[in-house]
């Protein structure tokens, strides 16, 4: 915590993780829409997904994303610093939920509450966290995975931006405790620009999973 809050004292500089929100917005969308569809007793009805972003930082991108119509964001980050970072960034016109969380103990009322998970690099850095003992970063980042398993509804959508340690971050979905992740998307992807050529501007991969 004491690194990634020094990390973040200077407030007024924005740092986007692999890739902007205009990157890897078609990827995103593609698996969750603007608007998802609740039946109830009146029918259909259009609402927005609630999407979960860990890590949130000085990561400018995420206000890119709740400016594009995904509103309904709740967003963490381990160390409170990041966490003011973002509120000034988010300023006070946008409503998103910021608070100081750690990815491997999130609050239990957020049992089952989201639609999707959205995570660029804070895998990463949970795993780089265990240093040399590769054994305690492997715990770590099991913790995570199972948290975001608990916190995904059923049928919700964890896409995850990695570069750094990205068969860790698979291998720890594949041997998740609670056998609830179907890989939807494994790596990256080409998306076609608007003058007709394929480009791919994500310095990572982009890995995707189903909750079951």
């Amino acid at each position: 915590m004491e690194y990634w809050n020094g990390c973040y004292q200077n407030k007024e500089d924005a740092f986007t993780w692999y890739c902007e929100w205009k990157d890897f917005q078609p990827f995103f969308e593609e698996l969750v829409p603007l608007f998802l569809f609740n039946e109830g007793e009146e029918g259909k009805k259009k609402i927005k997904p609630k999407i979960l972003i860990p890590g949130i930082g000085n990561d400018g991108s995420m206000v890119d994303m709740y400016d594009y119509g995904y509103t309904e964001l709740t967003a963490y980050d381990y160390a409170p610093e990041g966490v003011q970072c973002a509120k000034l960034l988010f300023g006070e016109t946008r409503n998103c939920h910021l608070i100081t969380a750690d990815a491997r103990n999130l609050p239990l009322e957020w049992t089952d509450s989201f639609d999707a998970i959205l995570e660029k690099g804070t895998l990463d850095a949970i795993f780089l966290s265990g240093a040399k003992d590769k054994d305690l970063a492997a715990q770590h980042l099991d913790l995570a995975v199972n948290e975001m398993a608990r916190v995904l509804r059923t049928g919700g959508v964890c896409m995850s931006v990695s570069a750094a340690c990205t068969e860790s971050v698979k291998q720890s979905f594949a041997r998740s405790e609670r056998s609830c992740w179907k890989m939807i998307r494994d790596g990256g992807g080409l998306i076609i620009t608007e003058d007709g050529y394929t480009s791919n501007n994500v310095d990572a991969s982009i890995f995707a999973w189903e909750r079951l």
